[in-house]
């Protein structure tokens, strides 16, 4: 067996954990969205629920994960190893992790495009059409598309292959240090721009007119699913990392941190961008081209192009290559752990998997795009919606069950774990009946109403 690798110290936890939880979620997904659903209305959404559903399904990862020193792979096993059917839920995980992967890796792969278009200065003084055609070739063509993923796997594995504290921290600390940084110095360039203001009001006055557009539950299971993904919640993505942490802090405080962090980030993610965009008159509803058309058309715009293009770019490709790093650490560590495999061994076989079930995404806008699922537009479309939609919520609402449940883990056994510790906050007792009711009645709603919606209504 090999022996259990640690974090350095409590602040390498929260950092990585943070890396984990911050990424393309919080810089691509949320604002677009947060531009078709109503701005501050969505935000208020997404925040209540990473208090009501993140924090609380982050809380149980953890714990598990610390309780059981395993990943997904057999975390269930130690824990629950006589009679239990638990462990058949890690292959979900698995499989999800592996799912996020296969179209993550390929828009990993396109932000490494933009930051070299940032170093080239080749979109600088372009015309809007040029921008969209530029997009649309590195979209359409099958040797950028597959090539970049491929730099980007070889890059995440070459960085796991030092272990957790010269390859997982390093990369974190570094990238994240660096990229807020270049956040802060972004956000005070876009709110001093005239016309700024509008997108501030935008972002920060609840506008109602969103819920009769798209209807109050449509936002709500967007705002909830949001807010699983935003924090990685719910694939044992998280429990690698409790995994990895010592016994002598409780859980809950750093599990509220990371939560509040991440929503943090993502509200000054939205106000690094939405306030540039309300100056130059851009619409805020651009849906998912809004990083890679509309704000080289913003930066266009701006004085000193050049250096607030290559500053954005280089903060995007840091934050979203630090997020997938982690996640390729949670499957080599997976594969470490079902079968005892070294770290060197594990990271080849991964990178191979890898290399391989990232060809639909990457290929699905061009040379397969013939190959597609009714109802979406291509396969990387699929994957995230298989993702976001069901993997997420039926992962959390085990996680919770299996902590709540006598059949499972239990209460006494996951609140001794989660309040172990000298330091920290402790978990409150009262919100048993919140933990094993409430919340799971929460994620199964966003389930089930994310297929009436999509299929049905």
């Amino acid at each position: 067996m090999n022996k259990r690798e640690t974090f350095s110290s409590k602040i390498a936890f929260i950092v990585v954990s943070i890396s984990c939880a911050i990424g393309l979620g919080n810089i691509w997904l949320m604002p677009y969205r947060a531009g078709m659903y109503g701005g501050a209305l969505y935000i208020l959404l997404v925040a209540a629920f990473i208090f009501l559903l993140s924090i609380p399904v982050l809380l149980t990862e953890y714990a598990v994960g610390r309780g059981s020193g395993q990943s997904v792979a057999r975390h269930y096993q130690v824990l629950q190893p006589k009679g239990s059917k638990w462990h058949v839920s890690s292959y979900l995980s698995i499989a999800g992790n592996y799912l996020l992967m296969m179209f993550y890796t390929v828009i990993v792969g396109f932000t490494l495009s933009y930051f070299w278009k940032g170093v080239t200065g080749s979109l600088i003084g372009q015309s809007p059409e040029y921008i969209v055609a530029s997009f649309a070739g590195l979209t359409s063509d099958p040797v950028q598309s597959y090539g970049l993923t491929l730099v980007i796997l070889v890059l995440g594995f070459l960085a796991i292959s030092f272990g957790v504290k010269r390859g997982l921290e390093r990369v974190s600390k570094y990238m994240m240090g660096i990229f807020f940084v270049l956040m802060l110095a972004l956000i005070v360039r876009s709110v001093t721009l005239p016309g700024a203001y509008d997108g501030l009001a935008f972002l920060f006055i609840p506008n109602l007119s969103a819920m009769q557009e798209h209807g109050v539950f449509r936002i709500i299971h967007m705002a909830m699913g949001q807010a699983l993904f935003s924090v990685s919640v719910g694939m044992g993505s998280m429990a690698i990392f409790g995994s990895y942490t010592s016994k002598d802090r409780m859980l809950f405080k750093d599990a509220f941190t990371v939560g509040v962090l991440d929503l943090a980030i993502a509200i000054l993610c939205l106000i690094m961008i939405f306030p540039a965009a309300f100056a130059f008159g851009i619409s805020p509803a651009v849906g998912e081209g809004l990083l890679f058309v509309t704000l080289p058309n913003i930066f266009n715009q701006m004085p000193v192009s050049y250096v607030w293009s290559l500053m954005f770019y280089t903060g995007l490709l840091f934050v979203s290559f630090s997020t997938g790093v982690a996640v390729m650490e949670n499957l080599v560590a997976i594969c470490m752990d079902k079968w005892n495999l070294s770290r060197k061994k594990s990271v080849i076989i991964n990178f191979g998997i890898l290399a391989l079930l990232c060809m639909p995404a990457a290929f699905g806008r061009n040379i397969w795009s013939a190959v597609t699922v009714p109802g979406f537009p291509h396969m990387g479309s699929f994957f995230t919606f298989l993702v976001m939609e069901n993997v997420l919520p039926i992962g959390s609402l085990i996680y919770v069950l299996f902590c709540m449940t006598k059949k499972g883990w239990g209460w006494d056994n996951f609140i001794a774990e989660a309040n172990t510790g000298k330091e920290g906050w402790a978990f409150p007792t009262s919100l048993r009946f919140y933990m094993t009711y409430i919340l799971p009645l929460g994620i199964i709603f966003i389930f089930i109403f994310g297929f009436v919606q999509r299929f049905i209504l």
